[in-house]
């Protein structure tokens, strides 16, 4: 390419990235072809920015990164990290590298940059930050276990981390914490739980985490509570507990009795246990265990009891009319048990009432039942009370107590051949009682039964005394004390009575005697009236005189027959005496009546007069015989003074009594009112009929005052406004006597209505509200209207029609309607009381609204602009405009006046709802209703970004809010709506459960009420899902095969599969199949390999790797395998195999068959002494090269015997012929026999060979013969293996002599000896005499 310019500079474009160009400029003369000589310079413009940099494959200590070549050209890449302990770089033509040794948890900034061929022209360099795995933490360990926490601690991982992350779950319920340090105290627990608790260390970026560590623990359950026995017998406990909190694996229940030397257990899950087979009556420890895994929680010792048993059948010793001994003996299988006591009660037979009285308890086999009813038959009851207050079932008897006697036992004569017994029931009677009376006549005892408290006995001698004998029976058997008493017979009735008046007070009477008369006869004269006695006199003659009565009354006059204070029937006769004057006479009048009433005079009379005086003139008089009360005198004078006179009259006889009172006056005229203000009524009235001026007075009443006064007016002051005064007046008489009460109700005047105001107008009503001051009940409001028409242009002119409008209400407000829409009214309130007395009026003026608009259309034109439209209200007026108010899509509520029926509203908010009201104002700005209209503006669309975020099934579209506002967003994905609704908060959505490794295309549409806008579609693809475990197949010295599961669900579409190996010499390989299986080749022997495999799917996606950790190739088997035997052991030796390692140990087994022993152990050395073997065995023994992670390579074998080994306790023993026989102990281990040598000691040359099996156990033997007498001979014992000898065994013996020679050697022998004991005795006896002899002579010594 080439160009021409006339300046000294010069801008080349259209290159290519990463390129070396050569640039030439030469000077050109004004005829465009002479040239001067050409300056040159070559270089390379800068490469391009690589593309789409990204990391995968993060563990603790590597990342891998990959991007895409740049555009253009370049020579190599370099890349950067920082971060950690140093920052690193390198060089690589690939556009991938994996960078190693980096430290777990750091964060970490990878930089690529290309370079051009001079190695020195760059590009801007790309970069990416990320954090490495954080390492496994260590030791995570659980202790202070309590029911509701826990006490984690571990050691910090290698490496970096911000925090931990502490997961527990129970199975349902899981939790967590970010704690900072190394331990972390979990509460909240549940107790008696089984938690699983994770840690995992947490990167500085708070998402990246490493490989969890996990431990289980249980919480301690909780201490069961609240045991008690549901259920009991006298054998049998039912127990039952709860539990707080948590749960458990289950329960020990333990129930003990010291006494008995009893103890039961039983285990449940459930929250109750139940025990049989106890003794009744005694007290049982419970006690719950709650388990749950390795924990126990032991409850409180809790004391149930089982019920008593019931005691013995009763018996009753003694009884009284209050007591009772009831006896029992001791309940079955409860002697010697301990708080044993016996509850003792009763109740009334067969009441049915359950009544008991006071319960008493005992510890001995009987009681005293004292505080009894008399007579009473009672159903005692006796239970054993056990422990904790249980009882036994009742034992039942039926008694009876003995009844009291009778009393008050009195016999009453009944007549002159009868007496009345009567007495008072028993105390405590009963109704089941009899009495039996006894007592003697003239012809003998007898007898009567009866029920009640009475009995007449008949049949006896007038005035005779007889002697009664009663007695209270219960029951058979149960008698009470007999009650004795004695009583008279009537005597015989005197026969005639006469009466004798001696004067008005004095009565003579006088009798015959009886037929039966006795010496002991007496006579009781009675004077009584209407039944009381007025004299009562006894007598022994047949007269009496009876003085002092009362003239007028009438008297009884009766005599009896008396002895011994019993009294026969009576004679009587009646007689009267003159009567007496009337008391209290009274005489009420009314104004033209006079009431007389008296009381009846003592006695009785014929008849009453009764006579009215006036001024002591008779005015009327009547006679009364039936004593009809009272007497009324009528058409009297109203208001005057008359006296009353009342004589009674008996026979020739009258007596009389006065009395004075007057008439009531006649009431005053219709009172009128004369004036009234709002605090004053002045009232008048007319003066009574037929009554006599000057006579009388008038009381004017109101409120609680009252006036007297001779006129017939009066003025009321110091009232309060319209309230309703009720005012009476009355006439007063003679004696202050009032007439009847003439009243008014008048009100005072109300005050005016204040603070009258509107409180609504609308086009045809205006509401009115006003203040009343001092208001009262029964007010009430006329309200009138009337209509105003004012002229526009000089509205201060108005004419007022006769058109008006009059309402009444008694509220303190009204609404007036039906008025013009747009006009002017003057209204005016008046108040009015009860009666229509009217205040003071108050007058107001208020224009009606206009109506509102109609057809009001908003119309939507673009994102920000609508367009409103409207109709004219009815009843136009010039002069009205509209106010139009927009709200909603605007950042503060606006206002517009305008005079035409539309406009356009713009610079509205997209995508908002806008709400538009116009209202019409009137001449003095009133408004109409306002019209309301909504409408959206049409909203904007969104710029949409889509993203896997490194997963294989879940897509994240992500866009930003546009400008002005959104109700909700659509999502499309691969042109199918997912999600619908989104609410406008939310500015991104996840699809989950996608396919793997497959496209994704997502359009997000804007919705605001009708109108909506779609983005740009935005693709990417789904990671492919991981493939299957990877199994080992084979392993040889230089290769591994190896297979894995097909990654799932990725039959429809294109995929392969990457699989990557590398040692730890850094040798990273990498093959893409699409089988599911490979032989890695030629591999290092013994060499550890980490092997993965991925999914590679659409757009070069990745799916996670299955990774093969530490897969180990068979390492080279071991060289020149030798052995040395020995007795008790072998010692191996080998060289090392091909390509050993350092970490290389050797697995040695060995077994013996014989005796089926098998053994194993591991060295890192190249030799191995192996003890305790078996002497005289055959072994077979295998070495085999191991690496680190127990990777076996090909075993090599040998095999050998151990030595023999030799005989111990090798004796011999010799008989007198030439032979010696030989023992031994059999030796250790295996055998193949013994070889045994003899021969003489002196001349080993001649010797003898035995060659004998080793079956001797455990001693062994054998007999060398053909020897000669008395010869040393050396034997030799050999034991024979299968392998080598033992070690010769060697042991000199002599065979023995001839038995002849024998002989005289012992003959000799035995000679010799008795000749030296002789002599031995001989110089003994010697050396005591000379000691004797010489006695300073010292002897010290003698040989």
């Amino acid at each position: 390419m080439n160009t021409t310019t006339n300046e000294t500079a010069f801008n080349v474009t259209e290159l290519t990235a990463g390129v070396k160009y050569t640039f030439k400029v030469t000077a050109v003369a004004g005829d465009n072809i002479t040239k001067g000589n050409a300056q040159e310079k070559a270089l390379f413009t800068k490469p391009e920015v690589i593309r789409n940099l990204s990391v995968s494959e993060i563990t603790t200590s590597s990342v891998s990164l990959s991007w895409i070549e740049p555009l253009g050209n370049r020579s190599f890449y370099r890349v950067e990290w920082t971060g950690g302990s140093r920052d690193m770089n390198t060089t690589t033509n690939e556009t991938a590298f994996n960078v190693t040794e980096l430290t777990a948890g750091v964060k970490y900034t990878f930089r690529v940059t290309a370079v051009a061929g001079d190695e020195m022209t760059e590009s801007k360099n790309i970069s990416v930050s990320l954090f490495t795995q954080p390492a496994v933490i260590r030791n995570l360990t659980v202790s202070e276990i309590t029911t509701s926490s826990v006490f984690l601690n571990w050691t910090e991982p290698l490496g970096n981390r911000l925090f931990y992350r502490v997961e527990w779950t129970d199975g349902n319920i899981s939790n967590s914490s970010n704690p900072t340090e190394t331990s972390l105290k979990v509460t909240a627990l549940t107790p008696g739980v089984q938690y699983n608790f994770t840690v995992t260390a947490v990167a500085g970026d708070n998402t990246t985490v490493g490989q969890n560590e996990t431990v289980s623990s249980y919480t301690k359950p909780e201490q069961p509570m609240d045991i008690v026995a549901t259920g009991r017998g006298t054998s049998q406990l039912n127990v039952t507990w709860t539990l707080r909190n948590g749960r458990v694996d289950n329960y020990s229940v333990n129930i003990f009795n010291a006494s008995l030397n009893n103890t039961s257990i039983k285990s449940t899950q459930t929250r109750e246990a139940s025990f049989t087979g106890l003794q009744p009556g005694r007290v049982y420890e419970v006690t719950v265990t709650a388990v749950a895994g390795a924990f126990r929680s032991l409850s409180a010792r809790v004391q149930l009891a089982t019920y008593p048993n019931p005691p013995g059948p009763l018996n009753i010793t003694e009884r009284t009319t209050s007591s009772l001994v009831v006896q029992w003996t001791t309940p079955d299988l409860m002697t010697g048990a301990q708080g044993i006591s016996y509850n003792i009660s009763y109740q009334l037979n067969g009441t049915g009432l359950g009544e008991r009285n006071q319960s008493s308890v005992t510890s001995g086999l009987s009681s005293n039942l004292t505080s009894l009813s008399s007579g009473t038959c009672y159903t005692i009851t006796v239970k054993t009370m056990g422990p904790q207050n249980l009882e036994s079932t009742s034992v039942y008897t039926l008694e009876c107590t003995l009844p009291k006697p009778v009393v008050n036992l009195k016999a009453t004569p009944l007549s002159n051949s009868s007496v009345k017994l009567q007495w008072t029931y028993p105390v405590e009677v009963k109704y089941y009682y009899t009495y039996r009376v006894q007592y003697i006549k003239a012809t003998g005892p007898e007898v009567l039964q009866v029920k009640t408290n009475f009995t007449d006995v008949i049949g006896l001698e007038p005035g005779t005394c007889y002697n009664f004998t009663v007695t209270s029976v219960a029951a058979m058997g149960s008698e009470g004390t007999p009650e004795r008493t004695f009583s008279y017979t009537k005597p015989n009735m005197v026969s005639i009575l006469t009466v004798e008046g001696l004067n008005t007070t004095t009565i003579r009477l006088s009798w015959p005697k009886p037929d039966d008369h006795k010496p002991t006869y007496s006579y009781l004269v009675t004077i009584s009236k209407n039944g009381s006695v007025v004299e009562n006199i006894s007598t022994t003659v047949e007269k009496y005189d009876v003085t002092n009565l009362m003239p007028g009354n009438c008297y009884n006059c009766s005599v009896v027959t008396v002895v011994q204070g019993v009294k026969s029937d009576s004679m009587e006769k009646i007689i009267c005496t003159k009567p007496a004057v009337v008391e209290n006479l009274i005489a009420i009048g009314t104004t033209t009546n006079m009431s007389v009433t008296w009381c009846k005079p003592k006695g009785q009379v014929d008849n009453s007069t009764v006579t009215i005086y006036k001024n002591n003139v008779m005015e009327n008089n009547r006679t009364i015989t039936d004593n009809s009360l009272p007497v009324v005198f009528q058409n009297l004078k109203p208001g005057k003074v008359y006296v009353v006179k009342v004589a009674t009259n008996r026979g020739p006889f009258t007596d009389a009594r006065n009395v004075t009172n007057a008439t009531y006056p006649n009431p005053p005229g219709v009172i009128m009112v004369v004036d009234q203000t709002t605090g004053s009524i002045n009232i008048s009235w007319a003066r009574p009929l037929d009554m006599d001026l000057g006579q009388y007075n008038f009381s004017v009443f109101h409120l609680d005052q009252q006036n007297l006064t001779e006129h017939n007016w009066t003025l009321l002051e110091n009232l309060q406004s319209g309230t309703l005064y009720n005012i009476s007046v009355v006439t007063v008489g003679p004696f202050d006597y009032q007439s009847t009460v003439v009243t008014t109700a008048n009100y005072t005047r109300p005050q005016s209505v204040i603070r009258l105001i509107e409180a609504g107008i609308t086009t045809t009503n205006v509401t009115l509200v006003w203040f009343q001051p001092e208001s009262k009940p029964g007010y009430s409001f006329r309200v009138v209207t009337i209509q105003s028409f004012c002229s526009v242009t000089n509205q201060s002119f108005c004419s007022v029609t006769n058109q008006s409008f009059c309402s009444v209400t008694t509220k303190t407000n009204t609404t007036i309607t039906g008025l013009q829409s747009g006009s002017n009214y003057t209204f005016t309130v008046i108040t009015l009381t009860g009666d229509s007395t009217m205040a003071t009026p108050v007058t107001v003026s208020y224009f009606t609204r206009p109506y509102a608009i109609s057809g009001l259309v908003a119309s939507t034109v673009n994102t920000t602009t609508v367009n409103l439209t409207w109709t004219k209200p009815p009843q136009y007026q010039s002069g009205y405009k509209y106010r139009i108010q927009t709200e909603g899509c605007v950042s503060a509520p606006t206002n517009l006046t305008k005079t035409g029926e539309g406009d356009l509203i713009s610079e509205l908010t997209p995508g908002t709802r806008c709400t538009f009201s116009v209202s019409v104002k009137a001449l003095n700005s009133i408004e109409g209703e306002s019209v309301s209209t909504s409408q959206y503006t049409k909203p904007e669309s969104v710029n949409t970004f889509i993203s896997n975020n490194g997963s294989n099934s879940t897509i994240v579209v992500r866009w930003e809010a546009p400008r002005g506002n959104v109700e909700h967003y659509k999502v499309y994905l691969n042109k199918v709506l997912i999600s619908d609704s989104l609410n406008s908060s939310i500015w991104s959505t996840s699809f989950i459960n996608l396919s793997a490794g497959r496209n994704y295309t997502a359009v997000v549409t804007t919705i605001s009420g009708p109108f909506n806008a779609s983005s740009e579609p935005a693709t990417t693809a789904t990671y492919p899902n991981q493939p299957g475990p990877i199994l080992i197949l084979e392993k040889t010295t230089s290769s591994i095969t190896v297979e894995w599961g097909e990654a799932p669900l990725m039959a429809n579409t294109i995929f392969s599969y990457l699989v990557t190996y590398l040692s730890t010499q850094l040798n990273n390989k990498t093959v893409t199949l699409t089988n599911t299986s490979h032989t890695l080749p030629s591999l290092s022997s013994g060499t550890p390999y980490n092997i993965s495999v991925a999914a590679l799917g659409v757009l070069g996606l990745q799916s996670e790797k299955v990774w093969s950790s530490l897969v180990m190739t068979r390492p080279e088997s071991v060289q020149s395998l030798s052995l040395v035997s020995a007795e008790e052991n072998i010692t191996l030796a080998w060289n090392k195999p091909v390509d050993h390692k350092p970490s290389y140990h050797y697995y040695v087994t060995w077994t013996n068959s014989g005796l089926i022993i098998s053994n194993k152990t591991t060295t890192f050395m190249e030799n191995l002494t192996i003890d305790q073997l078996v002497p005289g065995s055959l072994y077979n023994f295998t070495v085999t090269t191991e690496t680190a992670d127990g990777t076996k390579g090909a075993p090599v074998s040998t095999s050998s015997c151990t030595n023999a080994s030799p005989v111990s306790n090798l004796k011999c023993d010799s008989s007198n012929d030439p032979k010696v026989i030989l023992s031994w102990t059999k030796p250790k281990g295996l055998n193949q026999g013994f070889q045994i040598t003899a021969y003489e000691t002196n001349t080993p040359q001649g010797q003898v060979l035995y060659n004998i099996s080793g079956d001797c156990t455990p001693a062994c033997s054998h007999t060398a013969s053909g020897l000669m007498h008395n010869t040393d001979y050396t034997l030799t014992v050999t034991t024979l293996g299968c392998g080598h000898s033992s070690t010769i065994q060697t042991l000199t013996c002599k065979t023995g002599i001839n038995v002849v020679i024998g002989m005289a050697v012992g003959v000799t022998i035995g000679v010799f000896a008795i000749l030296f004991i002789i002599t031995i005795g001989l110089i003994i006896h010697w050396r005591r005499q000379t000691k004797k002899d010489t006695s300073d002579i010292q002897i010290h010594s003698m040989r």
